[in-house]
C-alpha cells in the first residue's frame, strides 16, 4: 500500500469514527460502506491473496455444476481462475473462460459486508447471521449466473458469448442480487421499524379538571 492509499484509510477511519461519535448517522453509514467495500476489494484483491481462492471456488463449482448436464469443461490447479468450455456448436473447440474480479463476485460480496457491518440497526449476532447466509448466497448466485453463460456457450458458440455473458449473465445476477440484500437486509430493516413503531408508547390524554 502506497503512502496516499495509507493517508486515506487514516483519513477515512477518523471520518468513520467522527460520524459515529457525534451519532450522524446517515453520513456514518454512507461514508463506513463505500470506504469499506473498497477497502476490503482493494485488499482482498492485491494484500491477502484471497481472490485466486475465491476464483477458484466458482470455476470448480462450475465445473462440478457443468459435468451433472454432460458440459464438458477442464479446470487447471496452476490457473485457479480459468474455465475451459467446450463448444459444441459450429466449429468445435475449447473457449477459455477466466474467472477475474467482476466475474468472481469479489465486488458484490465486499458490498454486502459492508452494507451489513456498518448497520447501526443490526446486533452483532443478525450481523454475524445475516453475513453468513449473504456471503454464501451471492457466492451461489454468481456460481449460477457463470453455469448459465457455460450452457448458453457450450450449446449456441464463441457468438453467444456477449449475450451470455454481458447481458443475461448480468441480468440473472443482479436479480439475485437484489432479492438478497432485499430479504437480508431491507426486510429486516422494515420489520425492525416496525416493531419499534407498535412499541412506542402514546401519550395518554390528560384526565379532565374541573373548577
Amino acid at each position: 500500500m502506497s503512502w496516499g492509499l495509507g493517508f486515506l484509510f487514516v483519513l477515512w477511519v477518523g471520518g468513520v469514527i467522527f460520524l459515529r461519535y457525534y451519532r450522524v448517522w446517515l453520513f456514518y453509514y454512507l461514508l463506513g460502506t463505500v470506504g469499506c467495500a473498497y477497502w476490503l476489494a482493494l485488499g482482498v484483491r492485491n494484500v491477502w491473496g484471497i481472490e485466486p481462492i475465491l476464483a477458484q471456488s466458482v470455476a470448480q463449482a462450475v465445473h462440478l455444476l457443468a459435468g451433472l448436464i454432460n458440459v464438458p469443461t477442464v479446470t487447471f490447479s496452476g490457473a485457479p481462475g480459468v474455465l475451459l468450455v467446450m463448444v459444441v456448436a459450429q466449429e468445435v473447440g475449447w473457449t477459455v473462460l477466466q474467472v477475474g474480479v467482476e466475474s468472481s463476485g469479489l465486488l458484490e460480496m465486499s458490498t454486502l459486508l459492508s452494507l451489513v457491518v456498518f448497520y447501526p440497526g443490526f446486533s452483532l449476532r443478525q450481523k454475524a447471521f445475516t453475513l453468513f447466509v449473504g456471503l454464501l448466497a451471492t457466492w451461489f448466485a454468481n456460481v449460477v449466473r457463470l453455469f448459465l453463460i457455460v450452457t448458453i456457450l457450450n450449446h449456441f458458440g464463441k457468438e453467444s458469448l456477449i449475450l451470455a455473458h454481458t447481458y443475461l449473465g448480468k441480468l440473472v445476477f443482479f436479480a439475485f442480487t437484489i432479492l438478497i440484500y432485499w430479504l437480508l437486509i431491507t426486510s429486516q430493516t422494515l420489520t425492525l421499524l416496525r416493531k419499534k413503531s407498535t412499541a412506542t408508547p402514546t401519550p395518554a390524554s390528560a384526565p379532565p379538571t374541573y373548577d
